[in-house]
């Protein structure tokens, strides 16, 4: 079992490559906002259609390993603390699962089946249903619930 210190810095190395492949090869900027989501959707749009055409694996899981770890820097940025693992209990080895608000996801994955599946995976709309409409932003303001008045 990997230590904590080794998974954080993977995590640091791995992100960082993303940000790389995003502004070297799709002159993208990744800032780490909720938003730039959308843009990795539009990345791995785009390495889906070249999978598409050349059939090559070469470096895609690599790749769905970078973009997934950066989602998973943003969940932790946004919506409070996770713990990102190597490997799950059931589904096995290098599956990389985030233990998050008493639930386990898994963005690597999310990414591995948008480059190999296509649209029908989208990032964006798993990263919405799962995370933000399962919980508002950690962003130092409090929502307030207004009373209905009927």
């Amino acid at each position: 079992m990997p230590r904590q210190s080794d998974m954080r810095q993977l995590k640091e190395q791995m992100s960082a490559l993303a940000e790389r492949i995003a502004r070297e090869a799709f002159s993208t900027h990744l800032d780490y906002s909720v938003e730039s989501i959308r843009q990795v959707e539009r990345i791995l749009g785009a390495i889906h259609d070249d999978y598409k055409s050349t059939r090559s694996e070469e470096g895609l899981q690599g790749i769905a390993l970078e973009f997934g770890v950066y989602i998973v820097k943003v969940i932790e940025r946004h919506f409070g603390p996770a713990e990102w693992m190597r490997d799950h209990e059931s589904l096995g080895k290098d599956t990389f699962p985030l233990q998050w608000r008493g639930s386990t996801i898994f963005p690597f994955q999310w990414c591995m089946k948008r480059i190999f599946d296509g649209p029908g995976d989208d990032v964006w709309l798993k990263f919405k249903t799962l995370v933000l409409d399962a919980a508002p932003p950690n962003n130092g303001m409090q929502r307030t619930r207004r009373k209905r008045v009927l």
